[in-house]
């Protein structure tokens, strides 16, 4: 699908009349994409005081800020049908990571060890009812050497008959029955990538656009593990259509979405190349109650599933509305035949804006219950959940303070005692689990993972510092499921400073960190009186991110 980009734009700019275009004026770039990394909270504030209509909806994407200016200069212009062209700002990300990979909801950049970068430059064009945002990325990374280990399969042979049926660098904590492709290391040394990066081509009226885009998206208010749909991975191809306004309900004000997408396998995974596609078919409902105009609920829904190719994908655009049964909990312990899978979350976001307060939460199930009476026995069932709050205090003439908290948990629940379960985002029935080139989707910390976050900043008018810390388990599932030897609980203790300014035409955001590895890999060394000591392993993180901004 993403092919099909190059004769739509063709189309686009063939239609351009032939009188002379009306080009904005260049005093100030736009900026395309959603927030990455450590920075990913600090722009929530700012979307919060500037677009509040957008936000309530919950359902971002990388070009929504680009889409909104271009429609306010149609709606300004002399005529409609005026053709705009407006440069997008340069990006430059640099990422550094000392002794281990850490590249949390960074899109398109994957942070190995050492040096990685990514950059991002483009235009965003419109004429009439059309949009087009071309905003390409390049990424490239060192990717130096830490430890991995596969699991142990025979060893591989020239033709690979009889050998291993998986890469070596492929997860060694989800073969059968839970799959999954989320490889330890994007390759065995450094590379390069090139890519659409967050484009999109979009119609729009009043009430409804719809479009094909490859930007990334986010659902729900979560800040850094949003269950369904967040950057931490770069975009994939979609087909998408949403309501542009709020539909009028006798319940209140109802903002929708729905998308169909083209998943990818990585190139460390298995060997199987009849395999290396799925359909992605999504839904998210939000209501804007009209006694409570603060506060929004929601609902989303995804079912993923194989695809034998991109034409085939088309054919699924309708399993959002599908039952798929109990994947996880079947009987056994291998892999069920191919088939759909699905996740689930409601969520909820209730703002005090005279307070400076805003709480939320995500609710979700990887495992649709069999009956009702199911779901009142076991609710805990495969859940996962993210709850947090922020408040933001005015501390000087133009300066806030801000505290900020999120917990999210997608551990395995006591449900076990009772039924066999899954975990979310791997699956018995879609081999790769809920991926897109080798990284997850939704929550940042990955399957049976956990997390707490904290943080202070200090918001001037166009500037921001502030401390966080956070704490991550990661694949606790494995703790239990693998291997039989001693083990302890493999997670990150992380604290760090952040900030950003804007000094003349040029903003940057920068960030370190110092981190801790603990018991890496789940790996524990014996020590005198039958006692044992995790291996531990030191990471320092530095980000930056510098673009233009104009004047």
């Amino acid at each position: 699908m993403t092919n099909a980009l190059v004769p739509l734009i063709a189309v686009i700019l063939s239609a351009t009349p032939g009188s002379p275009q009306a080009v904005e004026p260049q005093d100030t770039l736009w900026r395309v994409g959603l927030p990455r990394g450590v920075f990913v909270d600090v722009h929530r504030q700012s979307l919060l005081d500037e677009h509040p209509s957008v936000t309530r909806s919950w359902i971002r994407a990388a070009s929504d800020d680009v889409r909104w200016r271009l429609q306010l200069a149609r709606e300004s212009a002399d005529r409609e049908r005026s053709f705009h062209v407006r440069l997008l700002a340069p990006e430059v990300d640099g990422a550094f990571n000392s002794d281990l990979p850490f590249s949390l909801n960074e899109g398109s950049l994957w942070a190995g060890r050492g040096l990685s970068g990514r950059t991002q430059l483009g235009a965003a064009l419109s004429y009439g009812s059309v949009s087009l945002v071309l905003a390409p990325e390049v990424w490239a990374t060192a990717n130096g050497a830490f430890q991995t280990f596969s699991y142990p399969e025979a060893p591989p042979r020239a033709d690979n008959a009889g050998g291993r049926s998986r890469h070596p660098l492929a997860s060694p904590f989800h073969y059968p029955p839970h799959s999954m492709d989320l490889p330890q290391r994007l390759g065995s040394g450094g590379g390069a990538s090139l890519g659409f990066g967050q484009s999109s081509l979009a119609w729009d009226n009043r009430s409804v656009r719809i479009g094909i885009a490859t930007e990334s998206m986010r659902w729900g208010p979560a800040l850094r593990n949003p269950l369904m749909l967040s950057n931490n991975t770069q975009g994939f191809t979609h087909l998408f259509a949403q309501t542009t306004k709020p539909l009028d309900s006798p319940l209140g004000d109802v903002h929708a979405q729905w998308v169909l997408g083209d998943l990818q396998e990585s190139e460390y995974f298995d060997f199987d190349p009849s395999n290396d596609h799925r359909s992605f078919s999504g839904a998210i409902i939000v209501l804007n109650p009209s006694f409570e105009p603060n506060l929004s609920l929601g609902v989303s829904r995804v079912v993923y599933a194989p695809a034998s190719s991109r034409p085939d994908v088309l054919t699924a655009a309708f399993d959002v509305l599908t039952s798929v049964g109990t994947v996880a909990s079947e009987p056994g312990d291998t892999l069920l035949p191919p088939g759909p899978d699905r996740l689930f979350s409601m969520f909820a976001h209730w703002s005090f804006p005279d307070a400076g307060m805003e709480t939320w939460g995500e609710w979700g199930r990887a495992e649709e219950p069999e009956s009702l009476r199911d779901f009142l026995e076991t609710p805990h069932h495969s859940r996962a959940y993210t709850f947090g709050l922020r408040h933001v205090r005015s501390v000087a003439r133009s300066s806030r303070l801000s505290i900020e908290a999120e917990l999210t948990s997608l551990e395995p629940s006591q449900a076990f005692r009772v039924k066999q379960h899954g975990e979310w985002y791997a699956s018995r029935r879609v081999v790769q689990g809920y991926t897109h080139r080798g990284r997850v989707i939704g929550a940042a910390i990955g399957p049976s993972g956990s997390s707490q976050w904290l943080a202070f900043d200090w918001l001037g008018p166009a500037w921001h510092v502030g401390l966080f810390g956070t704490r991550i388990r990661w694949e606790n599932e494995a703790l239990y499921s693998y291997a039989p030897e001693f083990r302890r609980a493999d997670m990150t203790l992380m604290a760090g400073l952040r900030g950003s300014a804007q000094i003349g035409r040029i903003g940057f955001e920068a960030a370190w960190a110092e981190s801790i590895r603990l018991n890496y890999l789940f790996q524990t060394q014996p020590r005198p009186n039958d006692t044992y000591r995790g291996v531990d392993l030191r990471n320092r993180v530095l980000r930056l991110t510098v673009w233009a901004a104009g004047s």
